[in-house]
């Protein structure tokens, strides 16, 4: 009896993820012209994930293999890829959707169009947020339009990861050193010269999680996690998951913003002398170089207000950045006018959250 050799190996990392796995397969089982095996990779699930799994796998027409793995998405996904016998490997998240039945189809026919003798290949899918709410947001748009640009720090993971074997073995798989941006630094560890394609299929991710934190709040505290990792502060992250587990939501889910600026308010009063200005000095670097992104807004809104898709988005304003006003956000003066702002908006924060809890 011959073995055949699947066309991608899909690894998903879940962790009690019971309210998913049906859809998430049902999503899968519907693309066609394409052969697959999946691997669930459970860090420890609590909540009937790995019988609900079992159930389901039983009934699939293709491979489910439910592994178990040390808690961490880039420890399950790891474990997952370990396991893979495709030459291509897609990193799904659990509530991961396709919106069209040839997605992976249409994805192997661009790693099989541009492949040459084992060279890296790495691509990753357009974004669309399935919401509760009917109504458009700008908000969310602007992050489906930023998912679609040619830039390594706008790439995530909810956008499904599609590497083939020798792209991920270079970047020496998934990190595990943090349980946080394991999406990011894989990006990052992929050769400078290898372009990230955005392939011509787009998948969905639930917007439950932002819908009940917040999106502002849940974005902003993205961007602090995106910081602070860049910045190297390992007591950040340290601190991290204890104060977001226990103080940083209400009865409600809603993400509060205060304990954690508390928190980084603390930690950085603790911290010697030079080393809070090397982490305002970082500080100010990251938030200048990210100053495209209020340019990119015009560009999105105007979209937006146009009634057009996310594809659609013509940068001519994030175009007049690159060509004008880079050079400026990347000098030491907007660097040091950056890291004022956000010291004044740190301060600012604490006084509100004072108020607030008093």
């Amino acid at each position: 009896m011959t073995c055949t050799v699947p066309d991608i190996s899909i690894i998903v990392p879940m962790l009690n993820e019971a309210g998913q796995l049906a859809e998430l397969l049902a999503s899968l089982a519907s693309q066609s012209g394409v052969k697959i095996e999946v691997f669930l990779s459970d860090g420890g699930s609590e909540d009937g994930s790995q019988n609900i799994a079992a159930a389901l796998a039983a009934d699939c027409a293709f491979p489910v293999r439910l592994i178990g793995a040390e808690a961490g998405r880039g420890r399950q996904m790891n474990a997952g890829a370990a396991l893979a016998t495709a030459e291509l490997l897609l990193f799904l998240h659990a509530d991961s959707r396709f919106e069209d039945r040839d997605a992976l189809l249409k994805a192997v026919a661009c790693f099989r169009s541009i492949s040459t003798g084992g060279q890296p290949f790495a691509a990753r899918f357009g974004l669309r947020f399935r919401r509760g709410r009917g109504e458009r947001s700008l908000a969310y748009f602007y992050y489906e339009a930023k998912a679609r640009l040619p830039r390594r720090d706008c790439i995530r993971g909810d956008q499904g990861f599609l590497l083939n074997r020798t792209a991920f073995q270079e970047a020496g798989g998934f990190d595990q050193s943090l349980p946080y941006l394991e999406d990011l630094r894989l990006v990052a560890a992929t050769p400078a010269w290898l372009q990230w394609m955005l392939l011509p299929a787009t998948v969905s991710t639930s917007a439950r999680r932002f819908e009940q934190e917040g999106l502002l709040e849940r974005q902003t505290l993205n961007a602090i996690i995106v910081n602070n990792f860049q910045a190297g502060w390992d007591e950040f992250f340290q601190s991290l998951p204890g104060l977001y587990r226990h103080h940083a939501h209400d009865s409600s889910g809603k993400l509060l913003l205060y304990p954690v600026l508390d928190g980084i308010n603390t930690l950085l009063k603790q911290a010697p002398a030079e080393w809070r200005r090397s982490f305002w000095r970082s500080t100010g670097q990251h938030v200048a170089g990210n100053a495209w992104q209020l340019l990119y807004w015009l560009d999105v809104r105007h979209a937006f207000r146009a009634g057009r898709a996310s594809a659609a988005v013509q940068p001519r304003w994030l175009d007049f950045y690159q060509r004008r006003l880079e050079p400026f956000f990347r000098s030491r003066s907007s660097a040091f006018i950056a890291q004022a702002v956000v010291r004044l908006w740190l301060r600012w924060m604490l006084f509100r959250g004072t108020r607030q809890t008093a």
